[in-house]
């Protein structure tokens, strides 16, 4: 399937993110030359600065492995899905194919219809207007039949388009030719609904995703604190007068230095990653409350369908 294959190659994409984040700053090299006669009494210098961030990236680095993971369970969800798409596309077909069949047998006892009364006796009564009839009614079920066909190839074309293999060349079909050959999945048996949404719960990949969120958010916050804390610059080289009446004195020097958060102490950023960390943990509860509801809608929903398709196989 292409989608998936899209999904690997982002999940390989947001891997390369953990290594971004983890990243030490690069050196630069510095250099001061004097010219003149202001050489005399100052001297050139040439070195290296190195940055240092302080506090900062070991928790950048947690909150890009936290959406590495939200990242690999968001593609385990599409897979699953993708799955119960298939199994719906695949259902759809097979339900499109029974109609049509039924649609088709109706035809043929229409068809039968017509013979019947086109042998009957001329002057028999009402001879016309039952071959009328019957004439009406083989021509209304031939729309009917056409009209299932075409229900059927679209739904066909519906399941090749779930499939997505990127090969139009093969036309993907269902093993089985109706629905009407197995009953066998009315036999499962429905645990009880307390069961199912304790588990649900439980393996829910959306939670997972959900409690990701969380985390990383968490860290996002922390990550906003620590940007008060002042990150270093360490510096050295060798310094030097660049004048040809100058003591021929060199040698090497050392700094220092920090960016103090003064003019802007970061305050917006961390009240917006609380704000988001908030809205996280809301979206959490609401996502966990409709959830039930809908365990409660699809549970009910199937067990009613599943007596009911009980009661059609007996009278059928």
């Amino acid at each position: 399937n292409q989608d998936i294959k899209i999904k690997h190659l982002e999940l390989e994409a947001v891997k390369k993110d953990i290594q971004i984040a983890n990243r030490l700053q690069n050196p630069q090299i510095q250099s001061n030359v004097v010219i003149g006669n202001v050489a005399l009494g100052n001297s050139s210098q040439a070195g290296l600065a190195l940055p240092i961030e302080v506090m900062k990236r070991g928790v950048r680095k947690k909150a890009a492995i936290e959406q590495y993971d939200i990242k690999e369970t968001e593609l385990k969800q599409f897979e699953h899905n993708f799955k119960l798409q298939i199994m719906q596309a695949y259902f759809e077909v097979l339900y499109a194919k029974s109609v049509f069949k039924i649609q088709e047998d109706r035809m043929k006892l229409f068809e039968r219809l017509v013979q019947i009364t086109t042998d009957r006796p001329e002057d028999s009564v009402s001879y016309e207007i039952d071959n009328l009839k019957a004439d009406i009614q083989y021509a209304t079920q031939k729309i009917e039949v056409n009209r299932a066909k075409s229900e059927m190839l679209a739904k066909q074309f519906e399941l090749n388009k779930v499939l997505n293999t990127g090969d139009d060349s093969v036309m993907y079909d269902t093993y089985e030719s109706t629905l009407f050959n197995d009953w066998a999945f009315l036999k499962i048996k429905l645990p009880e609904y307390n069961f199912i949404e304790k588990i649900a719960l439980e393996y829910s990949y959306m939670i997972r995703i959900k409690d990701s969120n969380i985390k990383k958010a968490e860290l996002e916050a922390k990550l906003a604190k620590r940007q008060r804390v002042p990150d270093v610059t360490l510096a050295g080289g060798y310094a030097w007068q660049a004048h040809p009446k100058a003591v021929n004195y060199g040698g090497a020097f050392v700094g220092v230095g920090m960016d103090v958060p003064i003019l802007y102490n970061f305050t917006p950023d961390i009240q917006k990653a609380e704000i988001f960390l908030q809205k996280d943990k809301a979206n959490k509860l609401v996502y966990e409350y409709q959830l039930k509801f809908a365990f409660k809608k699809d549970y009910n929903l199937f067990k009613y369908s599943a007596e009911n398709m009980e009661y059609s196989k007996h009278i059928l």
